[in-house]
């Protein structure tokens, strides 16, 4: 990142703690603030109060699924802005575009690899700055 750009902040909306520390970990050493929200509920709030730069968010989840957590985060003002990259096992057909009909910019298969990872933070922390 460049010296003057502010260090960008992500948010992980994910109940699987494997995947949340393993994308806390690659992008923690990469030189972003990542913060980690277990469930739809928690990320809504934790969005509103730190206003992260993106947002990675699990569909799949017990109390309140990525969807819907995504359509709540996006019908805040402040927040809707926010580009939304969706974590998924579920092919393109199985989401039926839910997820960018929600308000996501994109989607993120899992398992995915750190490079994967890396370039899909880059291009999404690039468009933020154009």
């Amino acid at each position: 990142m460049a010296d003057d750009m502010p260090l960008a902040s992500i948010l992980v909306i994910d109940d699987d703690e494997a995947i949340t520390g393993l994308i806390s970990a690659i992008l923690t050493k990469d030189g972003y603030k990542v913060l980690i929200a277990s469930s739809g509920v928690d990320g809504v709030k934790m969005a509103k109060e730190a206003k992260p730069h993106l947002i990675f968010m699990d569909i799949t989840m017990p109390d309140m699924d990525g969807y819907e957590t995504t359509q709540q985060i996006k019908a805040d003002k402040s927040l809707q802005n926010i580009p939304v990259i969706f974590l998924t096992g579920k092919s393109a057909s199985e989401d039926g575009g839910r997820a960018f009909a929600t308000g996501g910019l994109t989607y993120m298969r899992k398992p995915f690899t750190a490079q994967q990872l890396r370039d899909i933070v880059s291009l999404a922390i690039q468009a933020l700055r154009v």
